[in-house]
């Protein structure tokens, strides 16, 4: 049984004749304006879990809050006592401001019309679900000893089935992805649909990488072996900077400055013969070695520290490790660039993600962080940024 069904299974009959005496609404708008209303919740609190750290949070609140489950024994009796019914409704106003902010007026109307109810009934059925459903998730959580990721993971295998029960305008406004009912789908997925973010397939933002990668090595392939086969006839070709370290640009520059000083001047063709053979031998003691260049993040950026996040994972453990980051963000009104690094495989990309995450949690808005496509390179976190 999904979890939407199970939480309308435990509103019994006499509850929803009791809530349509209470509202002045027929039974079947009754009915379904409940049903509405615990949707649109549910879906509020699957969006507030979507992160690690939010399902602890979750958690903290089922537990502090003294969500225990029992109010789905009194639900029936408090439906049937206009002033219990009232106050349960002042109690879940708050709970419905929490988790749905500055969407619940819209959500409201738009469950309004699908039920064929007045806006205020609708009002009232979102404020005592609200209560009701965290009730239920605070039960499982105590029968299965849930975890704050457990719960997490548990919400986000219910987004299938919380969406397929809400009409698409609701879906639209609560920024649900739309699934089609009994199709399943994997929590990574739904977070990534939450967060808006371009479903992207990780080959596909790695492929210009290779292809640069491949065009390097031949260029470096053809340049080397051109000139070891003909050394006075073929000038010295440099590989491109994109794939030199700084220093090495540098020191290739002066190189060339170098031999064309010592070419203007006469010479016979043993010291020529010496000369370049000499030259071919320090370009090869020069030239840099791959794990020279390929150990290493981007020019340019900053390593994010690796005790940041736990090790193997990408949950973040060591949030003092990320204040320069946060710091960078809220000091400046430029966009932050997380930049997974390939090398690093899929922990990278992971990383990433949880990092704008973090930001996000402490007040970062999401237009001005952008995850880029993985960039060439290797630290010890898999990730960095500029």
């Amino acid at each position: 049984m999904d979890l939407v069904t199970a939480i309308k299974e435990s509103v019994s009959e006499i509850a929803i004749e009791n809530l349509s005496g209470y509202l002045g609404e027929d039974i079947n708008g009754t009915k379904l304006g409940l049903g509405l209303g615990i949707g649109t919740f549910l879906a509020g609190v699957i969006k507030f879990a979507a992160t690690d750290k939010s399902g602890r949070g979750l958690l903290a609140i089922l537990n502090d809050g003294g969500h225990t489950g029992d109010i789905l024994n009194n639900f029936e009796t408090f439906s049937g006592k206009p002033e219990k019914s009232k106050l349960l409704e002042t109690i879940g106003s708050n709970i419905v401001s929490y988790f749905l902010k500055d969407k619940t007026e819209g959500l409201i109307a738009r469950a309004a019309g699908h039920a064929g109810i007045k806006e205020s009934s609708s009002a009232t059925l979102l404020n005592l679900v609200a209560p009701l459903v965290l009730g239920f998730l605070g039960k499982k959580v105590r029968e299965d000893n849930l975890s704050g990721q457990d719960l997490k993971a548990y919400l986000g295998n219910a987004t299938a089935a919380v969406s397929g029960t809400l009409p698409s305008s609701l879906v639209h406004a609560l920024n649900l992805p739309v699934y089609k009912q009994g199709k399943s789908v994997s929590h990574a997925h739904a977070v990534t649909a939450l967060n808006k973010d371009e479903n992207r397939r990780y080959w596909s933002m790695l492929l210009p990488w290779v292809l640069l990668l491949l065009l390097g090595g031949l260029i470096w392939y053809f340049s080397h072996f051109k000139e070891k086969a003909e050394p006075s006839a073929i000038p010295e070709v440099a590989l491109p900077d994109i794939f030199l370290p700084r220093d090495t640009t540098i020191r290739t520059a002066e190189r060339s400055a170098d031999t064309l000083a010592v070419t203007s001047q006469p010479a016979t063709r043993q010291e020529v013969s010496t000369k370049d053979k000499q030259e071919e031998d320090k370009q090869e003691e020069d030239r840099p070695k791959e794990d020279e260049y390929i150990d290493s993040p981007p020019a340019g950026t900053m390593s994010v520290p690796a005790h940041a996040f736990s090790k193997g994972s990408a949950e973040i453990v060591d949030q003092s490790a990320l204040a320069p980051l946060l710091s960078a963000l809220k000091q400046s009104h430029r966009k932050v660039v997380l930049i997974p690094l390939s090398l690093s495989g899929t922990t990278g990309v992971d990383r990433a993600y949880a990092l704008r995450d973090f930001l996000m949690d402490n007040g970062a808005d999401l237009s001005r962080i952008e995850i880029a496509a993985p960039g060439r390179g290797r630290n010890d976190s898999g990730v960095a940024w500029k």
